[in-house]
């Protein structure tokens, strides 16, 4: 087995391209669906993020990396340089992948991206995002 087919097989974090930008929006509307009923009723929205609102994430500046298997992506993060410091920014993995390490191979990569202090924010009655 090649170094490129193993790296597939057990997954692999790297910068999203400008053309799976609607595979992001699927993974983050997909999985921020456990945050109805969880989040205050007045910010709940369906689609939870619309097009619109990542396209507007996008040229404020906020990079996606993502995490492949195979050929598809399962979990993205996104990174944004504000002012002094480095934010973590909508921090999604596909619900079936969930509790994989995903989230934390993405973190651990984005981490080494940067030497400024980081931020990085969640709702406060999202008890997971926070145990995460």
């Amino acid at each position: 087995m090649t170094v490129e087919a193993r790296d597939r097989a057990r997954g692999q974090v790297r910068p999203c391209q400008a053309e799976e930008t609607e595979t992001i929006w699927r993974i983050i509307n997909e999985a921020a669906e456990v945050y109805q009923g969880i989040i205050p009723a007045d910010r709940w929205h369906e689609p939870y993020m619309a097009r619109e609102e990542l396209q507007r994430e996008l040229a404020a500046g906020v990079v996606f990396w993502g995490y492949e298997l195979g050929s598809r992506l399962e979990g993205v993060m996104g990174i944004q340089a504000v002012d002094d410091v480095t934010l973590i920014r909508h921090v999604y993995v596909r619900p079936s992948r969930q509790g994989q390490g995903i989230g934390s191979r993405l973190l651990a990569t984005l981490r080494r991206q940067t030497g400024r202090p980081i931020l990085i924010g969640t709702w406060a009655a999202a008890d997971w995002a926070i145990r995460f």
